[in-house]
């Protein structure tokens, strides 16, 4: 769903501060933002890159005092941000310091001009998906994660395939050995679900994307499901234990005879986009979409 951004007091900054671009593009935020008299304040993490006029403050205090708040960084810095931002609300835009960048939209060298628009108010609110799970153990929970991107299970220590038995509504599908599941949310679909090969899937679709890994059955096969759908995975046997990977960043260890629930969420994360951000001109340029000469030509 797209919405309009609110006007802009404060504005957050969230980032790697390891990025050799980071002070660059701090010092053209801050030069921005002072000419429209928009405060600036910092997570506590960007302390020594910030110039002596930018507050630095824990990140519970930015989310209360940030309007929106810029990452600086790559993929991995938007979902770290995506997290400390919680149920807060508080929207997101994702300045690429990195390579790829599914999920950072603006290039470091167009930072000034995103910023104006920004605060011009020339710019919407994207809400995107999370996908949820709760881990159940002799009929206890023991964990629950949300993620913006992907929710993992997969092999522990020991590079052993894992015996699992995948339950939609409960209704089973079987048993079958692998390496592990994904089970990622739309936004999550050019992630690690796409390497493992499952299909992309356009933001805005209200579905769950389940993706085996190295799967030992040829039916084993991606499923897109309706985002209402309840997921359960059963370890019957892991052998030296699995993992649950959060978004590629938290983890916690499974053992046999856990059980995964998974649905989605029921909060979103409301991601700044400007008006050139259409979802397949984003993805022909990241993926190279047409970008091989044909043969003979």
């Amino acid at each position: 769903m797209n919405d309009s951004l609110a006007a802009v007091s404060n504005l957050g900054l969230f980032g790697n501060p390891h990025k050799a671009d980071l002070p660059a593009a701090v010092k053209v935020i801050h030069e921005r933002c002072r000419r429209r008299g928009v405060k600036v304040v910092a997570s506590a993490d960007l302390a020594e890159a910030m110039p002596p006029d930018i507050p630095a403050v824990p990140n519970d205090e930015l989310v209360e005092i940030a309007d929106v708040v810029v990452a600086l960084g790559g993929d991995g810095t938007m979902l770290r941000a995506a997290r400390v931002l919680g149920l807060s609300g508080v929207p997101l835009l994702g300045v690429n310091l990195g390579s790829l960048g599914y999920l950072t939209d603006v290039p470091v060298q167009e930072v000034g001009d995103a910023i104006d628009t920004l605060l011009a108010g020339g710019c919407r609110l994207d809400r995107r998906s999370r996908v949820y799970c709760s881990v159940w153990r002799d009929g206890r929970r023991i964990a629950r994660s949300n993620a913006l991107n992907d929710l993992v299970v997969n092999m522990g220590p020991l590079p052993r395939a894992l015996d699992m038995e995948l339950r939609l509504d409960d209704d089973s599908l079987g048993r079958f050995l692998g390496d592990g599941i994904i089970v990622s949310t739309p936004t999550g679909s050019t992630a690690y679900n796409l390497s493992a090969g499952g299909p992309i899937c356009h933001s805005s679709v209200p579905c769950l994307i389940i993706a085996p890994i190295c799967p030992h059955s040829l039916g084993m096969r991606p499923l897109i499901v309706s985002k209402d759908t309840r997921i359960e995975l059963i370890l019957h046997e892991t052998g030296e234990g699995a993992i649950l990977t959060t978004d590629g960043q938290k983890t916690f260890e499974l053992a046999d005879g856990d059980r995964v629930v998974f649905k989605e969420a029921d909060n979103e994360v409301a991601l700044v986009k400007f008006p050139q951000g259409h979802f397949y001109r984003v993805m022909r340029h990241k993926l190279n979409w047409g970008g091989t000469k044909r043969l003979g030509k």
